[in-house]
């Protein structure tokens, strides 16, 4: 390098990084982010690397670029079953604690593993849920990937490893989850494989819980080796997100490396074998030193049990032939009256559910439905979508029919009940309620992005490649600022970006996969 960096330039390239991907460099770590931004200068196409760094300062990256930035800036390096304790407390105390509470209700369960890198966590997830749950094909079970890094999701997504990633696992657990080729390459199994959703997600500035990125209602969240990139402030506004990710008695499991000092205060704390678990909820004091021994099973790993669903598959009926029907059988659009003036208790509400207060806005909400004046639909909207974030889904559903009772015409109503019926297993109905919000808005990008995601499911590959098609029409109308509706907070230009970058991408590796 003949020019060295200003040490002015390496304090703004420092801010610059913690404002936009969250990593957190210290003052005297100046060489060690001089080294890996050569590196990256040189991976964008810049051989000096000031002028890189002038560049990354005024410009807007991409999610790819913001990807590939931060694989120069992290380590992705993992292994399977890396840190064996939370995969312990998995199999021996929580998950059997799990199954006996929804013995008999909705065989429900959703994990999300975020800092995926390239896959090696997430995929042992699954394997641990295998091995834990005897009639796992009865449960609606859900595994979410998400790392900023595209290539390393690229890599997590073809499921594909070298042997180096079985560092600490037998030839055994080798030939029982993986096919082996010539070329001394490990192919995971289909069936594991298909359990796990890879996607783009920046813990730093992307939001969350989201109905819109799927990080709501979890049960457990594995992010292990992530949070010391942050700083101690940004490692707690990050697990303050993750808690309100969570339904009451979900747990979240970080490196030992993680102190606690870094983790949200709002979590109780249980202690196994000398590794500390993050529990959202009240522990009681007999369970907070779990040892080795399946003991008594933690009485609130979930708030309150699932209402029995039908098991069987369901024949997922044709988008546009829905949407066609219900042209003929919805009334016709009106103009709407502008709502009257929300007193302060609403307001209240509100702001409560906007900043994660879910609980208290919950208790509000209830005070304001004893006034008969506020049995209207803005307090019952808002009330379902409280319940939808505790994870009382069947409430939250009760809550949406009574909203829609009394005012038909709003789409997003339609939309937000269509995500609900979607979580709880019923995509035949999410479709009918989204072709109702497409009826009365026809330029509803999530709408037009879950009813592609739901063809697609259902093996309708065109259908989802179409309805996508149709998101993107409808955001190229938008500035790339306008925020979206129902979106908790995603702009146009942001959502257009993971539409095209990620989501098509996906489709296309699926396409491949089953050519």
């Amino acid at each position: 390098m003949t020019n060295k960096m200003p040490d002015s330039l390496i304090w703004l390239l420092r801010e610059h990084i913690h404002a936009n991907l969250g990593l957190s460099f210290s003052e005297g770590s100046g060489k060690e982010l001089t080294r890996k931004i050569e590196y990256a200068a040189k991976a964008f196409g810049y051989s000096n690397p000031i002028r890189f760094v002038e560049w990354l300062l005024i410009n807007k990256l991409t999610i790819q670029q913001t990807g590939e930035l931060a694989s120069h800036l992290t380590i992705g390096e993992t292994y399977f079953f890396r840190e064996m304790k939370g995969f312990d407390f998995l199999e021996r105390i929580y998950l059997p604690g799990l199954i006996q509470k929804r013995f008999g209700a909705s065989k429900r369960l959703r994990v999300w593993c975020a800092g995926c890198a390239t896959g090696e966590e997430a995929y042992s997830l699954a394997i641990i849920l295998l091995q834990s749950i005897p009639d796992i094909q009865l449960w609606d079970v859900s595994i979410l990937a998400t790392d900023i890094n595209s290539v390393f999701l690229e890599k997590a997504r073809k499921g594909i490893y070298s042997k180096w990633s079985f560092r600490n696992k037998s030839e055994t657990f080798i030939s029982k989850y993986f096919t082996t080729t010539d070329s001394c390459e490990f192919h995971i199994l289909p069936r594991i494989k298909k359990m796990v959703t890879f996607a783009s997600l920046n813990l730093a500035g992307d939001s969350y819980p989201s109905i819109t990125t799927n990080t709501g209602s979890i049960d457990i969240i594995f992010c292990r080796n992530v949070l010391i990139y942050f700083s101690q402030e940004g490692a707690r506004t990050v697990t303050s997100h993750f808690y309100d990710s969570l339904v009451d008695g979900g747990i979240l499991v970080v490196s030992p490396v993680e102190v606690s000092g870094m983790i949200s205060p709002k979590f109780s704390k249980i202690n196994y074998t000398g590794f500390t678990i993050f529990h959202k909820g009240e522990v009681k004091a007999d369970e907070k030193h779990a040892d080795s021994r399946i003991i008594p099973i933690l009485q609130n790993v979930l708030s309150e049990p699932f209402t029995e669903q039908t098991q069987k598959k369901q024949t997922i009926p044709d988008p546009q032939f829905e949407y066609n029907r219900l042209n003929a059988l919805l009334p016709k659009k009106t103009l709407v009256a502008s709502p009257s003036t929300v007193d302060s208790g609403f307001i209240q509400a509100k702001q409560l559910y906007e900043k994660g207060s879910f609980e208290d806005a919950e208790s509000v909400l209830y005070g304001l439905m004893k006034k008969e004046n506020h049995k209207n639909s803005a307090t019952i909207s808002l009330l379902a979508k409280t319940k939808a974030h505790l994870g009382k889904l069947y409430e939250a559903i009760d809550f949406c029919e009574q909203s829609v009772k009394l005012d038909k015409l709003d789409p997003g109503l339609y939309y937000f009940w269509a995500t609900v019926m979607q979580e709880i297993g019923d995509d035949i109905k999410a479709i009918d309620l989204l072709n109702k919000a497409l009826y009365l808005d026809h330029d509803f990008v999530l709408a037009h992005f879950l009813l592609g995601t739901l063809a697609i499911k259902s093996g309708n590959q065109e259908m989802g490649r179409k309805s996508y098609s149709n998101a993107l029409e409808s955001l190229s109308r938008l500035q790339t600022d306008d925020i979206l509706p129902e979106s908790d907070g995603i702009t146009a230009g942001r959502f257009s970006e993971i539409l095209n970058s990620i989501t098509c991408d996906h489709i296309e590796y699926k396409a491949r996969n089953q050519e």
